[in-house]
C-alpha cells in the first residue's frame, strides 16, 4: 500500500525539497495552514505521517495546529521539520506532540532513511478511503426517503456484501425512524461518535455502534436535536470522512434533514446522491427549492439523480415530467407500497423479511447492484443461477 504524507508549509521550495526525499516512499500532499481542511484531509486519506514546518516566525502556530490535530487523531505521527533547526525549535515541536524532527539541509538519502525508520515505528492508520457513500436526499419529510435508505442498506448487507462492513447513517427526520423499521435499539448516536473521535477504531465500531441482526451497523442522530449544537462541525465532518476508511458502503438517509452545513459536506463526499420526490406539486416544489439552495452554495446539482417515491402509474404527473421540471436525470421509480410498509413497521420487520420478491425491493436491487459495481463486487452473494432462457433473453432486454 502506498503511504500518504501531508506536508504543511507556506514555502513551496521547502515542500519540493521534502518531496524529493519522500519520492520513493509515498505520495506527499501539500497543504497550507488551514486547520479545518487539514482535519478533513487526515480523516479522508488515512494519512500515515504529517509533516509540519516549525520556523522561528511560525513556531507557535505550528505548535497550536499540532496540538489541535492530535486531540482528534491521537495516533497520528507528526514530524516537525525546518530548513535549519536550533534546539529551541526542536524542543517546541516535541512539546507540542511531534514525534521526530527533520532538517531539510540534511542530505536527501539521510532524510529518506529517517522517514523509512519512522514508517517502521508508526502505527498503521486506516488505509486509503475505499468505502463508497450513497446518500438519499428527501425533497421533504414523508416522501419515503428513510424507508428506501433502510431497505437499500439491508439489501447490501444481506444479499450483496454480507462479509463486508455496511453502515446506515440514520440522519432523517423524525430522528430514529430506522431503528423502528429494523426493530433495533440504537443508544450510541452521532454526538457520542464525535466525542469518541480520539479513540475511534474497530473495537469502538463493534462494541458501541448498534447492529441489526444481519450485522448492519446503524448510527442515528440524537433524539434531542439541540444536542448537535454541542459538537464541532469540523469534528462531525471528520467523522463522516473517517467512516469511508472503515466501511465498504455507507448509506446515508438525509430525508428532511435541516442542518445545511453537515448536509453539504455529506453530499460533497458522497459517491452517489439520489433525491426522492413524490408525484405531487408540494413535493416537486420542495425539491426545486432544495436544489436552488444547493446551487446557491456552489454545489453541482447535476450529480444528483432523481428517484420517484411512492410511484403510481395512475397519477397524471409522471416521473419524466418531474425530471424535466427539475432538470434532473431520472434514475428509478419506487412503487407505491404504503399498506405493506405500514404492516411491516407495525410488526417490526423489514420488507426483505416479509416479501423478499416485492417490486419495491427489485427497484432497490438495481441501485444496490450499481453500488457493488462501484466497489468492485461481482454482485449478490446468494443470487440464484440464471436459467438458460434468461441468459439468452438478457441481451435482448438491454
Amino acid at each position: 500500500m502506498e503511504h500518504r504524507f501531508i506536508v504543511v508549509t507556506e514555502d513551496e521550495s521547502h515542500f519540493r525539497d521534502l518531496s524529493e526525499a519522500l519520492q520513493s516512499l509515498g505520495l506527499p500532499v501539500w497543504l497550507h495552514w488551514n486547520t479545518d481542511m487539514l482535519a478533513q484531509l487526515v480523516g479522508s486519506l488515512g494519512t500515515n505521517i504529517l509533516f509540519v514546518e516549525f520556523a522561528a516566525e511560525n513556531a507557535q502556530k505550528a505548535a497550536d495546529l499540532t496540538n489541535n490535530l492530535l486531540s482528534v487523531f491521537p495516533r497520528l505521527w507528526v514530524v516537525g521539520f525546518a530548513k535549519r533547526a536550533d534546539t529551541q525549535l526542536i524542543r517546541e515541536a516535541m512539546r507540542s506532540g511531534a514525534r521526530d524532527f527533520i532538517e531539510l539541509q540534511s542530505p536527501v538519502e539521510e532524510i529518506r532513511q529517517s522517514v523509512q525508520g519512522i514508517l517502521e515505528q508508526s502505527p498503521p492508520l486506516p488505509a486509503k478511503s475505499t468505502g463508497n457513500m450513497v446518500t438519499l436526499l428527501g425533497a421533504r419529510p414523508g416522501v419515503g426517503t428513510s424507508l428506501a435508505a433502510v431497505n437499500l442498506a439491508l439489501l447490501l448487507k444481506q444479499e450483496y456484501l454480507p462479509d463486508e462492513p455496511i453502515l446506515l447513517l440514520d440522519f432523517g427526520y423524525p430522528a430514529g425512524d430506522a431503528s423502528l423499521y429494523l426493530d433495533t435499539k440504537v443508544g450510541f448516536n452521532l454526538c457520542d461518535a464525535v466525542r469518541s473521535l480520539r479513540r475511534f477504531d474497530h473495537v469502538l465500531l463493534s462494541t458501541a455502534f448498534s447492529h441489526h441482526k444481519s450485522g448492519l451497523a446503524i448510527l442515528s442522530l440524537p433524539h434531542n436535536l439541540a444536542d448537535l449544537r454541542d459538537i464541532s462541525p469540523v469534528d462531525a465532518m471528520t467523522l463522516l470522512s473517517l467512516f469511508k476508511s472503515y466501511f465498504k458502503v455507507i448509506v446515508v438517509d438525509l430525508g428532511g434533514f435541516a442542518g445545511m452545513d453537515l448536509l453539504m459536506y455529506a453530499l460533497g463526499i458522497s459517491d452517489q446522491i439520489l433525491m426522492v420526490c413524490e408525484q405531487t406539486v408540494p413535493s416537486v416544489f420542495s425539491a426545486r427549492q432544495l436544489l436552488h439552495n444547493l446551487r446557491e452554495r456552489g454545489f453541482a446539482t447535476d450529480r444528483i439523480g432523481l428517484v420517484t417515491g411512492k410511484y403510481d402509474s395512475r397519477i397524471d404527473m409522471d416521473p419524466a415530467q418531474i425530471a424535466l421540471n427539475l432538470q434532473m436525470r431520472l434514475v428509478e421509480n419506487l412503487p407505491q407500497r404504503t399498506e405493506k410498509m405500514i404492516a411491516c413497521a407495525n410488526i417490526g420487520k423489514p420488507l426483505l423479511d416479509v416479501a423478499p420478491k416485492d417490486p419495491y425491493l427489485e427497484t432497490l436491487r438495481r441501485i444496490a447492484a450499481g453500488q457493488c459495481r462501484q466497489v468492485g463486487s461481482p454482485g449478490p452473494a446468494n443470487a440464484p443461477p440464471r436459467s438458460v432462457f434468461g441468459r439468452w433473453l438478457a441481451p435482448l432486454l438491454k
